[in-house]
């Protein structure tokens, strides 16, 4: 099947139009000999529907383009909080970051792959390993672990998360992702 897609590498944000980014086709793999094998093997819908998610947002990234979760929505006709649902879960499970326009482009609050670098950082992962590990340049992982540590000092020298949002720049939900990463390595 074929399918428009963004183009991998550009940034957009919400305010811009469709008409405005750069579109690119991608093929899409209908049914694979995996598909057949679960369904003989009688593989749960559930896991059948997230396997098809993920590799509808890995197949877009292989052809150079980034889905997103409304045409996920759109080709699959389900609830889009169930296509959301199964991303959440499986990016929890797996500790993966399923590629598609939110964790590409590092918008909205998918789990980002800014979250999983200074993760991987606090546990002393080398950048080089960490970048492979997330699928990223290493100069990205260092840009990440920059503004983690960034945020780490100034909420450990005791602002609040609002403060270090507006000092450092990135949205507070992302402030609260790292110091909620901080938090953790202090129990430790």
């Amino acid at each position: 099947m074929k399918w428009l897609v963004l183009k991998a590498g550009k940034k957009y944000s919400k305010s811009k139009k469709l008409s405005d980014m750069q579109l690119i086709p991608v093929t899409f793999t209908s049914i694979n000999p995996g598909d057949i094998e679960d369904r003989i093997t009688r593989v749960k819908k559930n896991e059948l529907l997230e396997k098809l998610i993920v590799r509808l947002c890995n197949e877009t990234k292989e052809q150079g383009g980034v889905i997103t979760e409304t045409d996920i929505f759109i080709l699959l006709r389900l609830p889009y909080t169930m296509i959301s649902n199964h991303v959440t879960s499986y990016g929890k499970r797996t500790k993966k970051v399923i590629p598609r326009a939110g964790t590409e482009m590092d918008m909205g609050k998918s789990l980002t792959h800014k979250r999983l670098a200074f993760h991987n950082y606090k546990k002393k992962i080398p950048t080089s390993e960490n970048a492979r590990l997330i699928d990223h340049t290493p100069e990205s992982v260092d840009r990440y672990i920059k503004d983690g540590t960034s945020i780490e000092k100034l909420y450990a020298a005791g602002y609040n998360e609002w403060d270090v949002a507006f000092f450092t720049g990135p949205p507070i939900y992302v402030v609260q992702e790292y110091v909620e990463i901080i938090k953790s390595y202090e129990v430790l």
